[in-house]
């Protein structure tokens, strides 16, 4: 049932309607566009079980019959007492925030508090937090300094959901609303610049109405104007103007080519069965390859990807994860320029790889899988260089005014042959639907 759930939530992001952005806006999400690429953190004490972070937690789920989940509360006697076990004596922000770096990530978003509802900071509304383990330290707080301080976008996720709060959906919800706003605010005023809101879902069709999701937009505009949020908050009202977000959450799979509207794929580094957002000791790393490929895919169909790892109790980001997105960064170190900053296009993507594009250069993908041959849609610009720069036997050959490439899989780079292609003025995308 939750895997159905998420795939009709990620069809329903991908199908959400479009809206005109405006010219201020597009300022404000400039950098986030340029980036491509950022981390996201699920940690919380359900990485002392090392089961899935809240979706493991036994019990009813409130306001959540639609997601095959009865209503009403309860608790889970195991889940909701972890936190008494939990000690991350190894937490160092300043290494997440190095590995995030080193792997080419340019922003970082942290789960302050997941459905579960536990708390990781320092919150006066409940003593359900971190601050009441043994551990007892405001771990966002460092967070939020280290990446400001590398010069990191820092980013909190913010679940509306709390399966462990006992006014959370009872009656009017006007309670728990209070209880929400209280963390709300603390979050976007005691913790310095805050770059972006990640909502997840405040329910299905109530969004609107029986959460005041227009006063919750209002709030974070008004404490952090320069944030940008995505659209779980509202993702049923897109052409509702109080209630315009700022782009789409496909989840665990590549958004499709989308360039009238921003998105962002969110995908776990991790594989585990029913989850793998957070620690999992039965999880296993994506392979490098398929890293590699997700990344491209989200920059040639001009979204982000924002890719998630799960520390240990401990509070290490598990060898394994770091390991690879180790290798994503070497990787990002030679080929970076052809994702970051460009836009998706000029041509549409699809299994073979894609472009992505910014003045007059033009970064053809091929993916190890390709055909032997592409035939790319005519430009309104002339094509005057092409340069291999994974220096491997592919050929492009330009036949009436069009652009075939020719290889074999033995020619393409695993997992991403790239084709650089100059033209004699900045490019502009083709209709080729």
């Amino acid at each position: 049932m939750k895997k159905l759930a998420l795939l009709i939530i990620a069809m329903l992001f991908l199908t959400s309607a479009f809206c005109q952005i405006s010219e201020a806006d597009q300022q404000r999400m400039k950098w986030w566009r340029e980036a491509r690429f950022g981390m996201f953190i699920h940690w919380d004490m359900s990485s002392v079980a090392g089961t899935e972070i809240s979706w493991s937690r036994l019990g009813p789920k409130p306001l959540d019959g639609s997601w095959g989940a009865p209503a009403g509360t309860g608790g889970d006697s195991i889940y909701d007492n972890l936190y008494k076990r939990f000690n991350p004596t190894k937490f160092n922000a300043r290494k997440w925030v190095e590995i995030a770096r080193d792997a080419g990530m340019k922003y970082l978003v942290f789960t302050a508090k997941h459905h579960g509802g536990f708390c990781m900071w320092d919150t006066r509304y409940t003593g359900y937090s971190i601050m009441n383990a043994p551990y007892g330290k405001d771990v966002l707080k460092e967070l939020a300094a280290e990446c400001h301080k590398a010069g990191i976008r820092f980013g909190i996720y913010y679940s509306p959901r709390d399966w462990h709060h006992p006014d959370y959906g009872m009656g009017d919800n006007s309670k728990y609303e209070t209880y929400m706003t209280g963390q709300l605010k603390e979050l976007l005023t005691n913790y310095g610049q805050v770059d972006v809101v990640w909502f997840d879902s405040f329910g299905t069709g109530e969004s609107i109405s029986y959460w005041h999701a227009d006063k919750v937009l209002e709030l974070v505009r008004n404490l952090q104007p320069q944030a940008v949020i995505n659209n779980r908050c509202s993702f049923f009202a897109e052409n509702i103007p109080s209630l315009q977000a700022d782009f789409d959450t496909p989840e665990q799979i590549i958004g499709s080519y989308q360039t009238n509207r921003n998105w962002e794929s969110c995908m776990c580094v991790v594989d585990a069965p029913n989850g793998g957002w957070s620690f999992r000791k039965d999880g296993k790393v994506k392979l490098f390859s398929e890293c590699i490929r997700n990344l491209v895919g989200c920059a040639t169909g001009d979204g982000n990807l924002l890719l998630d790892v799960g520390p240990d109790s401990f509070g290490e980001i598990p060898a394994d994860q770091a390991n690879r997105l180790a290798e994503i960064g070497q990787w990002i170190r030679k080929y970076g320029y052809t994702i970051y900053g460009t836009a998706g296009g000029p041509f549409r993507n699809g299994k073979w790889g894609g472009g992505t594009f910014k003045g007059n250069k033009v970064y053809v993908h091929l993916f190890k899988s390709a055909p032997d041959k592409i035939e790319l849609p005519l430009l309104n610009e002339k094509l005057v260089e092409t340069k291999n720069l994974s220096e491997t036997n592919v050929k492009v050959i330009t036949e009436n005014g069009r652009i075939k490439i020719v290889s074999t899989p033995k020619d393409r780079n695993s997992p991403d042959t790239i084709i650089e292609l100059t033209f004699d003025k900045p490019v502009t995308r083709v209709d080729n639907k």
